[in-house]
């Protein structure tokens, strides 16, 4: 089986892999990564070299998917469903009262419309 981790180059997505490689490790399963970030089709050179070097690290190979669709929320989906998932895990930021109440409509999307447990990790604790 797989863990997908809805990542982007910010704090919470950087947090949504490294609950992601736990998660792998925990269900010894395999990691895949969905790049959900601005232009989120392609990474830059240093990114993949990064996240290649914290995969490595920690015993998984770097396997990234993307997809046509230009919403980065229906293309986490697309993928854990065609792939049939274990989880998805996506990264949360610290939001004002306001924002609150108007989640990030990609992590809205995938909380609301993905087939399978979705682990939501927040990026700034307590």
């Amino acid at each position: 089986m797989t863990v997908l981790v809805a990542y982007a180059s910010a704090p919470e997505g950087r947090e949504a892999l490294t609950e992601g490689i736990k998660e792998a490790h925990r269900r010894k399963s395999d990691l895949l990564i969905v790049n959900i970030g601005r232009g989120h089709h392609d990474l830059d050179a240093q990114e993949l070299q990064e996240l290649e070097g914290q995969l490595t690290e920690a015993g998984l190979a770097l396997t990234i998917e993307s997809s046509i669709l230009a919403d980065p929320g229906d293309a986490v989906i697309q993928i854990a469903q065609d792939r049939n998932v274990e989880v998805i895990v996506i990264g949360l930021r610290h939001r004002s009262m306001v924002g609150k109440l108007i989640l990030g409509s990609t992590v809205q999307r995938i909380l609301l419309d993905a087939t399978c447990p979705v682990l939501a990790v927040r990026a700034d604790k307590l």
